[in-house]
């Protein structure tokens, strides 16, 4: 059954019909329904697979000599309200099983399931609202057409400009493609977002809306676009009070100072003391407290997080030792927690001797200290005296990016551990990698300054996800 039955009348199905004409390969027998011998003004008529037929469509005789022929489908494309309805309506009296698709200028009330109504209206207002600027581009004419492609261009002043795609938390939804100067580049883990880039995206529709927003909204975003909520778990057997009293104190102080929306607590081996009636009280007000009289460890992590779009997770220093591949595996920052109150904070440190790394982390540590309001100093451990020049003008970029000072210290005979490791004040970022779950020995003897993280143990620590 190759025929296909098509319907027109009005300059506008004059276009459709010349681009019909100019496909190639359809492998269809198209028969050609039309008023006016005029409306169709090019030469096609010699074409073997256009048979064409002038009468008003309208006619359920006429249409009936027409369809003795076994049609796939129907294509309505006139210009005329009332001849679109009559000419539907003779054509399913003649078949009630045929797939017919209308062109719709008017908002046609037509209740079939074997009817198709292509809303005019609709696809050219779409189309010319894409020409707005921060209007989301989705595809509107392959796979579901529901919005699961999207193309977006980076503003200047996004969290998504000058990160690496692997450090970009991507969950139902991948970047596929950069255009960048006219020109398509494969996404790559190592490639570098800049502004102005337009990148492809695939994905859930409304997963795709949100990161749409976030790739549009300005610096201060953080804990996106990792998620939009922080959580944490409080184990009452295994955790000191202090630590519960401190988990729990961080977490709202982060609500209050940074982008997070909301702060998920979950109680394990709940049991009655001064937290527990403060976590009862903040329940009270509405926080999303919630105690758990099932689980008694962390053997269920994922289950905790699910469906809660976590950005951020808080733990101590004995669960994220204990835990550490578990944490490692939810590919979310981890901020472990020191000695002091997280209100005594005062600068934001990266130790590092990895270029790639600091580039990593920069992003996330400028914009979330800018929120915190703390200074920024980035500690580069340089012994081989390698150039780094490239580097001291990316930290430039984000400095300028983020209105934010960033103080470089390049050091090339001097670990900074060896001044750093007695202070209790500082928030010390790290690239959450593989090699992190090793053990003692096996750190002990490294170069890598990120594997002495427990050397710093007294500060609070943000693990950042790396691939």
């Amino acid at each position: 059954m190759n025929n296909i039955l098509i319907i027109i009348g009005g300059i506008l199905s004059k276009h459709f019909l010349e681009r019909l004409c100019f496909e190639k390969n359809l492998e269809y027998f198209f028969t050609i329904v039309c008023k006016d011998e005029k409306d169709i003004k090019f030469d096609i008529k010699n074409n073997e697979y256009l048979e064409f037929h002038n009468f008003d469509s309208t006619s359920v005789a006429r249409l009936q000599i027409l369809m003795k022929k076994p049609y796939r489908q129907a294509f309505i494309y006139l210009d005329d309200e009332f001849e679109t309805q009559k000419t539907y309506e003779a054509l399913r009296s003649l078949d009630a099983k045929l797939e017919i698709n209308i062109m719709d200028f008017w908002g046609l009330n037509i209740n079939d399931e074997l009817c198709d109504l292509i809303d005019a209206r609709t696809t050219l207002s779409h189309r010319f609202l894409s020409f707005l600027p921060n209007i989301a581009l989705t595809a509107q004419y392959i796979g579901l057409g529901a919005g699961e492609v999207m193309e977006v261009k980076i503003p200047i002043g996004s969290i998504f400009a000058y990160r690496h795609i692997s450090s970009i938390h991507q969950k139902r939804w991948r970047i596929v493609l950069i255009y960048r100067n006219s020109k398509i580049n494969f996404a790559r883990p190592s490639f570098v977002l800049q502004p102005n880039d337009s990148i492809l995206l695939v994905g859930d529709p409304v997963v795709l809306r949100s990161v749409f927003h976030n790739i549009k909204a300005s610096s201060g975003q953080f804990p996106v676009p990792f998620g939009n909520n922080i959580f944490t778990l409080i184990d009452m057997k295994n955790m000191s009070e202090k630590v519960q009293n401190t988990l729990i104190e961080t977490g709202l102080a982060l609500i209050q100072k940074t982008n997070a929306k909301k702060f998920f607590i979950t109680i394990i081996n709940p049991k009655l003391n001064k937290n527990y009636e403060k976590l009862k009280k903040l329940a009270d007000q509405g926080e999303n407290v919630f105690f758990d009289f099932f689980n008694t460890n962390f053997k269920n992590l994922k289950s905790f997080l699910e469906n809660d779009d976590i950005g951020l997770f808080l733990t101590d220093m004995k669960s994220f030792e204990r835990e550490k591949k578990q944490l490692f595996e939810l590919k979310i920052p981890i901020l472990k927690i020191g000695k002091t109150d997280f209100k005594d904070l005062k600068e934001s440190v990266i130790l590092s001797d990895d270029e790639g790394e600091l580039e990593n982390q920069a992003n996330v540590i400028v914009d979330l200290s800018k929120q915190l309001q703390f200074g920024v100093t980035l500690y580069h451990y340089n012994p081989n005296s390698k150039n780094t020049a490239d580097m001291q003008e990316y930290f430039e970029s984000l400095s300028k990016l983020y209105d934010k000072n960033i103080q470089i210290i390049d050091k090339n005979d001097h670990n900074p551990l060896l001044n750093l490791h007695y202070r209790e004040d500082l928030l010390q970022f790290l690239s959450f990698k593989e090699e992190l779950l090793g053990g003692i020995f096996s750190r002990s003897l490294s170069a890598n300054l990120n594997r002495h993280y427990h050397k710093m143990k007294k500060n609070y620590q943000l693990f950042i996800p790396m691939s």
